[in-house]
């Protein structure tokens, strides 16, 4: 395939993903336990679509600026889902609520940043 068609395509899914997770965070808040399903399992399709167009491109592309970028995305992609997973099971609370908001701040600037900046 061609490589714009597969970055425009990596880059789709990462916008999906963030927008399926915002809005999966706020069903669960809302307490709307079978839409947030829903929103939730799309959400884990997204994961994949990225991680695979992700992966296509560290084969194609490889150099260790885009090895780092794939361990931001998965941290990125893990912290994301401890969120929506502990909110949903009222694990994350206090302390740990802050501490994973932190760290998705953190993820989702240092992922924009190495994906969008460096090369």
């Amino acid at each position: 395939m061609n490589y714009a068609a597969i970055l425009h395509s990596h880059a789709l899914f990462w916008l999906l993903a963030v927008i399926l997770f915002v809005v999966t965070v706020i069903l669960i808040k809302k307490q709307k336990e079978k839409p947030a399903k829903i929103v939730q399992m799309t959400l884990r399709l997204m994961y994949v679509l990225t991680l695979a167009t992700g992966g296509w491109l560290l084969l194609q592309y490889t150099t260790s600026n885009t090895i780092l970028k794939g361990i931001l995305a998965v941290w990125l992609i893990y912290v994301m889902e401890m969120i929506t997973t502990r909110s949903k099971n009222g694990t994350l609370t206090g302390n740990l609520k802050s501490f994973y908001w932190i760290q998705f701040a953190i993820a989702l600037i240092v992922v924009l940043y190495f994906g969008y900046v460096v090369t």
